[in-house]
């Protein structure tokens, strides 16, 4: 099974599936990379594209940092960095869900020549971060406290499907307060304008009611927003039924275009 030392020392674990030009697949706060795989994505994307599931700091099978200075965003893109240095590729496409579509903003816009589009799903929240810090507070603290249960409603929670359950559950509380500790401290939106390389942006309707989503898609240049309808944050990523196609039509135009480029 793979696994790289990132630049920090951390042990970093992925694994890649299928052939073709690469897309890295970033899961969000709780999870890892086989979630691509539980949800039909590998499935739909394998085929066409070389996809890379990263285990990022603090899930899965990677190793679990209990220190807040190994839990930024700008750690995180530069995980993916030392993902992509340890297989060669120069230069990738990346789709990331819920806060993993925070690290290819961050990767886009730190390390901006290591990546060639992105995609995201569910990501933009409002530009103030810190505007309910007390409630984020309260938030962190009851996830520490009480894991999941302390955040998320049990009852919620045993609605979604049983590989969704298995990935929140397995998750270390603790790693998840410094996800969302990371997420809170990171803000991409003074950085969206900056940001050239084609964007699709995918949310679902019910989770963005005040149009954030929107927003961004008109300050990045080259930014397309599919809103979906009747959708919340998980129910727009467990419809791959829906998204892939998109995605991979998106995907397509890019790769023509960097050959064309070529």
């Amino acid at each position: 099974m793979p696994y790289v030392v990132a630049s920090d020392g951390v042990r970093l674990y992925y694994e890649t599936v299928g052939s073709g030009p690469p897309l890295v697949l970033q899961t969000g706060g709780a999870g890892d990379g086989s979630m691509w795989r539980d949800a039909g994505y590998v499935d739909a994307l394998s085929s066409v594209r070389r996809c890379v599931l990263l285990d990022h700091r603090g899930h899965g099978r990677s190793e679990q940092p209990p220190l807040a200075q190994a839990h930024t965003m700008e750690r995180y893109a530069a995980d993916v960095v030392d993902v992509l240095d340890d297989l060669a590729i120069e230069r990738t496409a990346f789709w990331g869900y819920s806060q993993g579509g925070e690290i290819g903003l961050a990767l886009a816009a730190l390390h901006p020549s290591r990546i060639v589009a992105l995609i995201t799903t569910g990501v933009i929240s409002s530009p103030d971060r810190r505007a309910n810090s007390a409630e984020d507070t309260d938030g962190i603290r009851a996830i520490r406290h009480g894991g999941w249960a302390g955040f998320l409603d049990p009852a919620a929670l045993s609605s979604t499907p049983a590989w969704f359950q298995r990935q929140v559950q397995a998750t270390n509380p603790e790693m998840l307060a410094l996800w969302f500790e990371a997420y809170a401290d990171w803000n991409p939106w003074d950085r969206l304008s900056q940001m050239a390389i084609p964007i699709l942006m995918f949310v679902g309707e019910l989770e963005d009611p005040e149009h954030w989503n929107s927003r961004a898609a008109e300050l990045a240049p080259n930014a397309r927003l599919v809103r979906l309808a009747g959708l919340d944050h998980l129910g727009a990523y467990i419809r791959c039924d829906l998204v892939a196609p998109v995605a991979k039509e998106f995907l397509d135009g890019i790769r023509l275009a960097v050959e064309l480029e070529g």
